[in-house]
């Protein structure tokens, strides 16, 4: 049987806090989620395929700006601080004051090529609107670094999902009042900024004085440091956002916002593994160092449970993709059904990566995880050329598909040493099995009910399923739930032989 978690110097490791930081991260990320998705649904409703669509090309292009606000000083950061915590006061600092300077860089280029992309005045505003967001949010984004470090992951839930009700609430009103969507993306600058503020004073207050000095000495081995951090995030984000971005120039902005329509609903399912991998991340980080490390135990827990949320989605979004589409967006979106029906299917890949990126990055090895993310996104962008001036938005769905599945099999080879791919394709069989099954009950319900109750139905049968064949264990469950562990448990449920 495996043995609980040490420190450095052999001695038992302190009590975890991942179930409950999990179940915390997890919960605020399923309430922004709902809470998001449901304005989301607002916006693109009322704003119509063709003005969403010039929103969508805005924020598309401010997320791949985004990558030079960051530079990935935040995962270096958390990762560091976490195996020395005495670092935090002395540098975060300068690393609030280095992301501020990076985010007003970024946001002043953009604005100054904003005129050179041939955008009618909407959308260059919406871009400006968004450019500015990015100061705002690396304050957010710096804050959480000590969150993350003392493990106080309820103050971030806690301000996520603040931040989202604010956004939320803000956008809404302005779009009752019969506002335009500039107006919607200025309201996210003024949310990202007035959040900004709060996070960086909660730290202030709750961790003690920590803008005693800048650092400015550090800044380049800062910048060195999380350099191979930034290019991981820097290639996944242009490789996710370029398409909505080339779809615009090339076929418009209708065909903009029916796939950021399709992509906005199978990216709120992402909460799942960002809420469990970011309470996984500082925990690992101070126990795993070295290339070498065996991490096959938490790997296997985290894909369990994972493999086992996402395939089920995958297969009820292929079958119902078309009365999905209609009933959450309306018929004007009904084009749109045949690239969720591809891109639902990214959404098992997505999870599986997304671990795979992060368990990579805590044994040392970020650097080949930025080599996946280039060719990634150089395989996606050469693909995309070609497909989207004939297939479009469609043709876009599916290179997104391919690119996902190149980088799962390049990630599955950088680990083949450090976790049991025999596991991992035994847990897939078995949920791959009872995810095929529950298509079947879909297959028989669809078209019968509503398709809310499709879901529901086979959501219900498939849960019970699981539970019933111990693919997730009914105590792993209630221990997650109950926020409690019982002996033989570390990180994520129980211990197995």
């Amino acid at each position: 049987m495996s043995q609980p978690p040490r420190d450095k110097a052999g001695a038992p490791a302190a009590k975890s806090r991942v179930p409950l930081n999990a179940a915390l991260l997890s919960s605020a990320q399923l309430a922004r989620t709902i809470i998001g998705f449901l304005f989301f649904l607002v916006l693109a409703r009322r704003l119509g395929p063709d003005v969403y669509g010039k929103y969508m090309f805005a924020f598309s292009l401010s997320e791949i700006f985004s990558i030079a606000s960051d530079v990935g000083l935040h995962e270096y950061s958390i990762r560091e601080f976490s195996r020395r915590p005495e670092l935090l006061n002395q540098r975060l600092a300068g690393i609030l004051t280095l992301k501020t300077i990076l985010a007003s860089t970024s946001a002043v280029v953009m604005i100054l090529i904003t005129p050179l992309m041939g955008k009618d005045s909407s959308t260059s505003m919406a871009v400006v609107a968004f450019a500015l967001a990015q100061i705002g949010y690396s304050w957010f984004y710096a804050a959480t670094i000590a969150y993350s470090v003392k493990q106080d992951l309820h103050i971030q839930a806690f301000l996520w999902l603040l931040e989202k009700v604010l956004f939320a609430a803000a956008g809404i009103t302005v779009l009752l009042a019969g506002h335009s969507f500039v107006l919607v993306a200025l309201s996210n600058t003024f949310v990202q900024f007035i959040g900004g503020i709060t996070a960086v004073w909660i730290v202030w207050r709750k961790y003690g004085p920590f803008l005693m000095s800048t650092d400015r000495a550090q800044w380049q081995s800062y910048l060195k440091a999380a350099l191979p951090f930034g290019l991981i995030v820097g290639f996944y984000l242009v490789y996710f956002r370029i398409d909505s971005v080339m779809i615009s120039f090339f076929r418009g902005d209708v065909e903009v916002g029916l796939y950021g329509a399709v992509y906005n609903i199978v990216s709120a399912l992402m909460f799942l593994p960002s809420g469990l991998v970011a309470a996984l991340f500082p925990h690992l980080a101070g126990t795993y160092h070295s290339p070498t490390d065996i991490v096959d135990d938490p790997f296997q827990r985290a894909s369990r449970w994972l493999l086992t949320l996402s395939l089920p989605m995958a297969v009820g979004g292929w079958l119902l993709a078309d009365p999905l589409i209609r009933t959450l967006l309306g018929s004007r979106y009904a084009p749109a059904a045949t690239a969720l029906a591809v891109l639902i299917w990214t959404v098992p890949v997505w999870f599986i990566t997304f671990l795979q990126g992060n368990i990579l990055t805590i044994i040392e090895r970020q650097k080949t995880v930025a080599l996946v993310g280039l060719v990634n996104m150089i395989l996606n962008f050469a693909m995309n050329l070609l497909v989207i001036p004939v297939f479009g938005f469609t043709g876009a769905a599916v290179t997104t598909l391919l690119t996902e599945l190149a980088g799962l099999i390049q990630m599955f080879y950088l680990l083949r040493k450090n976790i049991s791919l025999a596991g991992t394709a035994v847990t897939a069989l078995k949920v791959t099995a009872l995810a095929a099954a529950m298509g079947v009950l879909v297959m028989l319900l669809r078209g019968r009910l509503n398709v809310m109750v499709v879901v529901a139905i086979a959501a219900t049968a498939y849960g019970a399923a699981v539970l019933a064949l111990g693919i997730i264990p009914l105590p792993e469950v209630l221990v997650l739930l109950g926020r409690r562990r019982t002996p033989g448990e570390d990180e994520i449920g129980p211990v197995r032989p």
